[in-house]
């Protein structure tokens, strides 16, 4: 009970025989075990055949950062818009899992398409099987921002024809539904 406490906070001390941290784990480890380096989880001796590096030379990482975009731009609402309505009236009809549209919705919006499922689905078993999938027929975009799509779109299923309107804003790195309306 002779040690000296410190104070929380304090930066220990460095040891008088090291003048400076490694850069790098494989400098520390050779400043620690000296010249010979050898991992502890597969220490194996054996030889090499002639040519090849027992060492092999460390490579420096080099970070990339993504591409910045310019302020206000997000890519093409028109293409991911016609698959995610695709996506969503295949869901609606329950030939698609809802939970794939998790990532591409909000908490209100997937509650939503939710309640439409099962009204749809109870409908369903009391009428006559269905032939026909719905399929989106034409796309309509409107950008009131740059980074905020509203999207109308047309549902047809055999001869008859439904509209879907969403309001799709880009947010990070995708486009997100914020708010939907079955017509």
């Amino acid at each position: 009970m002779t040690e000296q406490a410190q104070p929380i906070g304090a930066v220990p001390k460095i040891p008088a025989g090291r003048d400076r941290r490694p850069t790098l784990i494989s400098d520390w480890r050779r400043q620690e075990a000296g010249s010979h380096y050898m991992q502890g989880a597969l220490a194996l001796t054996y030889s090499l055949p002639s040519g090849v590096q027992a060492d092999p030379r460390s490579s420096a990482l080099t970070l990339v950062h993504p591409a910045p975009e310019e302020a206000g731009e997000a890519p093409d609402a028109h293409t991911w818009a016609a698959r995610f309505l695709q996506a969503v009236v295949e869901v609606v009809s329950s030939d698609r899992p809802l939970t794939q549209l998790v990532r591409w919705t909000d908490q209100r919006v997937y509650a939503e398409i939710a309640r439409r499922q099962q009204r749809v689905a109870a409908h369903r078993r009391s009428t006559v099987v269905r032939t026909n999938r719905q399929q989106v027929a034409t796309v309509h975009i409107c950008h009131p921002a740059p980074t905020v799509a509203e999207v109308s779109a047309r549902v047809s299923m055999g001869g008859r024809s439904r509209a879907v309107a969403a309001r799709l804003v880009f947010s990070r790195d995708r486009w997100l539904c914020t708010a939907i309306c079955f017509g």
